[in-house]
């Protein structure tokens, strides 16, 4: 009669590898296996190198690429901001209205090149009566101001548009009726309309007490108005101001800061 084995027996003798301790109805697995250390073979490990390094590569030039960019342009715009702020201040070669109130267009372009200032003439020529002119800061050109003021300064970068502002002021000269001229310029200065109204008071010479009337006007300029008598002959004057940001919406532009206009009419 055949021998029989149990089941156990054909377990353990079928897997003899594996198994290699049997007590009662139990087989137990070899633990050889288990205490062998559990090292990376040699070429997986360099795979596995490989591909942590790509990683890291993608991943630094995806940063460097962004993030960081985005970083650097942010800086270098601060810095050129700051470096274009400063410059010499526009009010401090804003002419005197007063003296210029009784000169011909002619003589106001030869007063403005004496004064050794570089301008950009946006005057209409088939347009006797109106002169326009742009005096530009001592590093911008007349091409790039062309360029720039084509653009529209509210269309610039921060960057753009102090380089235009700080140092600029607009001047115009209209004859159709009255003789009446304005210049305007940006006060980075303060954020306080009063403050950049007194400023301009104050390097316009004209007398405080001669001011007939200050306030808020219509359309949310902060004023003085008052008048002055330039060689026998009797003219207003009007300053205005508010904040350049209600001017031109640039981000990155200095908060304080003032939007001026000195007009006097003749």
């Amino acid at each position: 009669m055949a021998k029989t084995h149990s089941l156990i027996d054909h377990i353990y003798y079928e897997n003899r590898k594996d198994y290699t301790h049997v007590e009662g109805q139990v087989a137990y697995l070899d633990p050889a296996p288990l205490r062998r250390p559990f090292e990376m073979p040699r070429y997986q490990k360099i795979i596995a190198l490989v591909i942590v390094a790509v990683a890291v590569i993608i991943g630094f030039l995806f940063i460097n690429n962004t993030i960081l960019a985005s970083i650097r342009e942010t800086q270098q715009a601060e810095q050129a901001v700051a470096d274009n702020m400063a410059r010499q201040p526009s009010i401090e070669t804003a002419p005197q209205m007063s003296q210029l109130i009784k000169l011909s267009d002619d003589e106001i372009r030869a007063h403005f090149q004496e004064n050794g200032f570089t301008v950009f003439d946006a005057s209409d020529p088939e347009d006797p009566t109106n002169m326009v002119l742009y005096k530009l800061p001592s590093d911008v050109t007349v091409d790039d101001a062309a360029v720039m003021y084509a653009q529209g300064i509210s269309s610039l970068t921060a960057p753009q548009a102090s380089k235009l502002l700080v140092g600029s002021w607009y001047f115009n000269s209209d004859r159709s009726g009255s003789t009446s001229m304005v210049v305007r310029y940006a006060d980075f200065s303060t954020a306080d309309p009063q403050v950049a109204v007194q400023n301009a008071l104050t390097k316009q010479g004209f007398n405080p007490e001669s001011i007939t009337e200050s306030g808020v006007d219509d359309s949310g300029n902060t004023f003085s108005l008052g008048s002055i008598d330039v060689d026998g002959t009797m003219c207003t004057w009007k300053i205005s101001a508010l904040p350049l940001k209600d001017m031109y919406s640039i981000s990155g532009l200095p908060e304080d800061a003032c939007y001026v206009g000195v007009r006097v009419t003749a």
